[in-house]
């Protein structure tokens, strides 16, 4: 099964609809790796543990990254 990267701006009212990232990666361990990788490289990061998605601050606003299948 495929899997897709989500990004999504938390900034706005109600958060914007979340943008297709990446698609098509064959293992969901891999999207995974990516999402970790993308969050973490920003200095203000973390991981909701309860819905498990990562979280960064880019530009005084919050987005959200998560792995979805396709």
């Amino acid at each position: 099964m495929a899997h897709s990267i989500f990004i999504r701006d938390l900034g706005s009212f109600g958060g914007r609809r979340p943008q297709m990232l990446a698609c098509d990666i064959a293992d969901r361990i891999e999207a995974e790796t990516l999402v970790r990788s993308i969050a973490t490289a920003y200095h203000d990061h973390g991981l909701n543990p309860a819905t498990e998605v990562y979280w960064f601050n880019y530009n005084g606003s919050v987005h959200e990254i998560y792995v979805w299948p396709s």
